[in-house]
């Protein structure tokens, strides 16, 4: 037995219905996870960012904070391409934070992208959270 063209038509209808939902889903989602972001980039991300640039600064590793294209990064002051990029990704099904942690090693450059606190929403996002990732990466930013 062969469908005919109305329950094709009908299966059809159904699943655009389905997508245009859950688009609709997604775009709340994206909007609040940004309004989330700015708040975390200045309440939670800068202060910690800055007194990690700070201690590295005073240990003899000059670092600086630059706020690149709406996300925060601490560069190294002898080395533009070694730094810690965070970052609000909305490319998945649920935005999410980002690290990259990208280092100089002679010609090459290494780049690692790692969530940060992937288990919760933007606006959950602690000091905690931001100073482990930068202390995980101090090694990778420090060493020669």
């Amino acid at each position: 037995m062969a469908l005919e063209v109305s329950q094709v038509r009908k299966l059809v209808q159904g699943r655009l219905a389905e997508l245009k939902r859950n688009a609709a889903a997604r775009r709340e989602r994206t909007a609040a996870a940004e309004r989330e972001y700015a708040t975390f980039l200045q309440a939670v991300a800068e202060p910690v960012f800055n007194a990690v640039a700070q201690a590295l600064s005073a240990e003899g590793h000059p670092f600086r904070v630059t706020t690149p294209g709406g996300g925060i990064r601490l560069v190294s002051e002898r080395a533009q391409r070694t730094y810690v990029d965070v970052r609000l990704d909305t490319s998945g099904p649920e935005p999410a934070l980002l690290a990259e942690v990208s280092r100089e090693r002679g010609h090459r450059v290494l780049v690692d992208e790692r969530p940060l606190a992937p288990e919760r929403r933007v606006g959950a996002v602690t000091d905690e959270d931001v100073a482990q990732l930068l202390v995980a990466a101090v090694g990778d930013l420090v060493e020669r």
